[in-house]
C-alpha cells in the first residue's frame, strides 16, 4: 500500500462535524434544531445518549452502562475509564474522541483493577500523538465477573486508532483473557499497532501501521511483558486476517508460545515481515510482502519475509514471501524464509512459495 495515498485520505485535522442522524429516538430539534448542541446527556430507554463536546465519563459515573455517541468530537482531558458491562458506541468514522492534553491512554479499561463485559466500537481515536496508548486494557482481578466467569470478555469492533504516541491498543494485566478485537485499524503507531501481553483472545481482520524507527517497533508485538507493564505473557492466541503495512521495523514481532495465525500478512516493512522468536506457534496461510522495503530505509539484504529464530516445534503451512521489486529495482529482501535447519529438514516448512530467485530462497540456518 502506499503511504502517501493513505495520508491524503486520513480522518485527522479539520473541523468537527455537527451532529445528525443519530438513531436513539432524540427528538429532532435536539439534533437538527439551530444554535449549538447541548451537552447534556440524555436518557433514551436503556441508552444514554452523549452529544458531542458532552461528557462520557460524566454519564457513566452518573450511572449510564449503555452510552450511544453522535456525530461529532469528543474532547478528552483524562483517560475516558469504562465501568464493568459498559457499552460505548458511536455512528461510525463521524464519532471522534481527541486526545486534547498528554494522557497515558485515551480509554482505559480496567485501569489495573477488575472489570468485565466491556464494549467499545463504532467510533475514531484520535490520539494526535498525545495519548501514549489508544485503549488499554489493563485488568488485574476477577472479584463480581458475570456469573462467575474467570476471563474479562471484552468486545473491541470497527474502531480506527490515530497516531497513538507509543501504542494504539495494548492488553495487560493479569486477567485481561477472552477478549475479541475485530475490524480495528490502527494508522502511524509510535511503537506497537497492537501490543499484546495477554493471553487467550481473539483478532479478526485488524491492521496496523507504524511511523517511528526505534529498531523494535512493530505493527503487531505477541510476547512477554515490556519493562514496567504487568502483562502476563501473549499466548495461546489468535490472529485471522490480519495485517501489518507499512511498519518502519517489524511487520509481526512474535515472542510469545501457542498462538496460531491464519491468513495474515505482513506488506512494506522495514526490517523482517515475520521476526519470530519463540517456539510452539503455528503458522497458515500467511504472507511476507516486500519486507526490507528501500522506501522504509532499509538497505540490501538486511531483511527476511520470515526470520524463525526459534523453530523446533513450529510450523509454516502454504505460507509465501516475496519482493515486488517496486519500479523495476533489484530485490529487497534477503531470503524469504530464513529459519532453523532442523525446522525445514523435518518439513515443517511447507508449501513455501516466493517469486524471483532471491525471495524463494529457503534458508537453512
Amino acid at each position: 500500500m502506499d503511504e502517501r495515498w493513505y495520508q491524503r485520505r486520513s480522518v485527522l485535522g479539520g473541523t468537527a462535524f455537527a451532529a445528525a442522524g443519530v438513531t436513539v429516538g432524540v427528538a429532532a430539534e435536539t439534533l437538527l434544531g439551530p444554535g449549538p448542541t447541548p451537552a447534556a446527556a440524555e436518557q433514551t430507554g436503556p441508552w444514554t445518549y452523549v452529544p458531542p463536546g458532552g461528557s462520557i465519563q460524566r454519564a457513566i459515573a452518573g450511572g449510564a452502562t449503555a452510552v450511544m455517541l453522535g456525530h461529532g468530537e469528543y474532547p478528552l482531558t483524562e483517560p475516558l475509564v469504562p465501568t464493568r458491562g459498559c457499552t460505548i458506541r458511536g455512528a461510525g468514522q463521524r464519532t471522534r474522541l481527541r486526545a486534547a492534553r498528554s494522557m497515558d491512554a485515551m480509554i482505559a479499561i480496567g485501569d489495573g483493577r477488575s472489570v468485565d463485559g466491556v464494549s467499545i466500537s463504532d467510533l475514531v481515536l484520535d490520539c494526535a500523538d498525545r495519548a501514549g496508548i489508544g485503549i488499554d486494557l489493563d485488568i488485574t482481578g476477577t472479584s463480581r465477573f458475570y456469573k462467575g466467569e474467570p476471563d474479562a470478555v471484552c468486545r473491541l469492533d470497527n474502531l480506527a486508532v490515530y497516531m497513538p504516541a507509543l501504542d494504539g491498543v495494548a492488553y495487560r494485566g493479569s486477567d485481561t483473557q477472552a477478549c475479541v478485537t475485530s475490524r480495528v485499524r490502527v494508522r502511524q503507531a509510535g511503537r506497537y499497532g497492537f501490543r499484546v501481553e495477554a493471553p487467550d483472545s481473539w483478532w479478526i481482520a485488524c491492521e496496523a501501521t507504524t511511523r517511528r524507527q526505534t529498531g523494535s517497533s512493530a505493527g503487531f508485538y505477541v510476547g512477554p511483558p515490556i519493562p514496567g507493564s504487568d502483562g502476563i505473557g501473549g499466548a495461546n492466541n489468535f490472529f485471522q486476517a490480519c495485517k501489518a503495512w507499512y511498519c518502519r521495523d517489524y511487520g509481526w514481532h512474535v515472542k510469545g508460545e501457542r498462538n496460531k495465525f491464519i491468513g495474515c500478512e505482513s506488506q512494506d516493512t522495514r526490517a523482517h515481515g515475520w521476526f519470530i522468536e519463540a517456539d510452539r506457534n503455528v503458522f497458515t496461510g500467511c504472507v511476507a510482502d516486500t519486507s526490507g522495503s528501500r522506501d522504509l530505509g532499509s538497505g540490501a539484504n538486511e531483511a527476511d519475509g520470515f526470520f524463525v529464530g526459534q523453530g523446533d516445534q513450529t510450523s509454516l503451512v502454504g505460507c509465501q514471501a516475496f519482493d515486488r521489486k517496486p519500479g523495476g529495482q533489484a530485490p529487497q529482501q534477503r531470503y524469504g524464509f530464513n529459519v532453523p535447519a532442523a525446522m525445514a529438514d523435518q518439513g515443517r516448512v511447507a508449501g513455501h512459495t516466493g517469486w524471483d530467485n532471491l525471495t524463494g530462497l529457503l534458508n537453512r540456518r
